[in-house]
């Protein structure tokens, strides 16, 4: 296990698993803030303020990792296996996810060029229901603990969030003329 410096659960006392109560950390979150507001260091030391503040960045970054599905995952990977993920040492070993990207890339450079707003919508949605699957399938891996697994479907994770941005790209595009 990684220490609670690297846990971002442990920071906010929450059970390491991908499914969270996004109220409960919320109201975590906006606790621990307060308890940290610079008000309650006013007649502190330096220090005591330094660390107050220190611990208030680490908290946002906390909350930051613990709301994002991917980094949430990479954390959970992380603290059971003490390896923290490194997206540039990614193997192409999914030959298959590998062959959906470049037809994906494709479809959606055919429907930029035919300026199709309704087929970027239908193209949006097949994108969105695949990004549930792969949430869901990420979920199971890290609920049986396998990591591999995990770690090959959060990788598919990352492609799909720059695939939607893109999407969004072209219909900011579009939706301009």
């Amino acid at each position: 296990m990684i220490e609670n410096m690297n846990n971002p659960f442990a920071l906010f006392n929450l059970p390491v698993t991908f499914e969270l109560d996004q109220t409960i950390l919320s109201n975590r979150y906006l606790a621990l803030q307060k308890s940290l507001h610079p008000d309650n260091f006013a007649h502190s030391s330096a220090q005591e303020q330094r660390l107050a503040m220190q611990k208030s960045a680490e908290i946002n970054d906390a909350l930051q990792i613990l709301k994002n599905p991917i980094s949430r995952a990479d954390s959970i990977i992380a603290i059971h296996t003490g390896k923290p993920h490194n997206p540039e040492e990614k193997s192409n070993r999914d030959m298959q996810f590998l062959m959906q990207q470049l037809e994906w890339r494709e479809q959606l450079e055919q429907i930029e060029n035919s300026q199709d707003f309704d087929q970027l919508n239908a193209f949006a949605q097949q994108i969105a229901k695949s990004e549930d699957e792969i949430l869901s399938e990420i979920s199971t891996a890290l609920s049986v603990q396998n990591w591999q697994q995990a770690q090959m479907m959060n990788d598919r994770l990352r492609f799909i969030k720059k695939l939607t941005v893109e999407i969004e790209r072209i219909e900011d595009k579009l939706t301009d003329f």
